[in-house]
């Protein structure tokens, strides 16, 4: 049995309580005045309703979710806490800042060892008055740049996890970025095995990919279920490659579900279950065809990546 822990709504539990997990999702959140107001099916606000995607979820054999929602897009760490307490779930909430339109007015003109300051306060004390602490530390950076109030909020981002022990998970704007975000980590000290790097099946370099994995970072797909970005035959195919290098042990994935017509529970169409459901199946009958070992694959993705991925680096 492992000792490693990891940090939920509902406090610490041990790696080995992970079934499946999926890294990145938005299950309540507020969103910005702004989007609120004009897009107002990005407003995730019913514990009823996310619920009944939740059971579609553990139905499938899943049992942790990694939810990315910062303060600077209406986190609400109080209901998601509720989420799962009311469906038998662990959740992870995130502290950290979204990417720049929505982290600039939190970061910049600020100091680095001022926003350390704040997300270590949150990583110790917990968010607010609920006591509710964060189990990821979340930073983004913008489409093939990196912004000066962005870089203050990766190098905060960097000095909180190395103080705390909490792992990090990053939003790369089309997977770009990636890169210099780790160059950035690793000049704070930040090791690469404490780096979830998001959104990178958008990123069709594979070599990058590889590059990225054998410096040490997990990745994570998690666009897969979204038709838009047409990430699923890429995230199968990847997955196969690194797989045959032995690479796959640093993949994680999710589906970064943001609006309501996401989830079933909303009257969407594509729900909770969809990873472990309609993915699954595709990468385990294209890794047979391949002649690889699918379920050892399968299992690591799922469950023994996340486990080392957002596990408490010093508990």
């Amino acid at each position: 049995m492992s000792t490693s822990v990891i940090q939920t709504t509902s406090g610490k539990i041990p790696v080995d309580a992970i079934h499946y997990a999926h890294s990145h999702e938005h299950l309540y959140t507020h969103a910005t005045p702004a989007i609120a107001a004009e897009k107002p099916e990005m407003v995730l606000d019913s514990v009823q309703r996310i619920g009944e995607d939740i059971q579609l979820f553990k139905a499938a054999g899943g049992n942790l979710i990694v939810e990315m929602t910062t303060v600077d897009y209406g986190r609400d760490v109080a209901k998601l806490h509720d989420i799962a307490v009311n469906n038998d779930i662990h959740i992870i909430t995130a502290a950290g800042f979204n990417k720049g339109s929505f982290n600039r007015g939190l970061l910049e003109h600020q100091t680095i060892n001022d926003v350390t300051a704040y997300l270590l306060h949150e990583l110790v004390h917990g968010v607010g008055e609920t006591g509710i602490l964060p189990g990821v530390l979340k930073i983004g950076t913008s489409l093939r740049c990196i912004q000066p109030w962005e870089e203050i909020g990766l190098r905060a981002v960097a000095r909180a996890s190395k103080d705390s022990g909490v792992p990090v998970s990053t939003h790369t704007q089309e997977g770009t970025m990636a890169e210099e975000q780790l160059d950035l980590f690793k000049a704070e000290g930040l090791s690469p095995d404490h780096i979830v790097l998001c959104h990178l099946d958008q990123n069709p370099d594979l070599e990058l990919h590889r590059r990225l994995v054998e410096r040490g970072a997990f990745l994570s797909y998690d666009s897969i279920p979204k038709p838009q970005y047409k990430t699923e035959l890429r995230s199968i195919q990847f997955i196969s490659k690194l797989a045959k290098a032995g690479l796959h042990t640093q993949i994680v994935v999710g589906g970064d579900f943001s609006r309501k017509g996401y989830y079933k529970g909303y009257d969407g169409t594509i729900g909770l279950d969809y990873i472990l459901k309609t993915f699954i199946p595709k990468l385990r009958s294209y890794l047979e065809d391949e002649g690889q070992n699918a379920q050892k694959i399968i299992n690591d993705i799922m469950r023994e990546n996340p486990k080392r991925a957002f596990a408490l680096r010093h508990p």
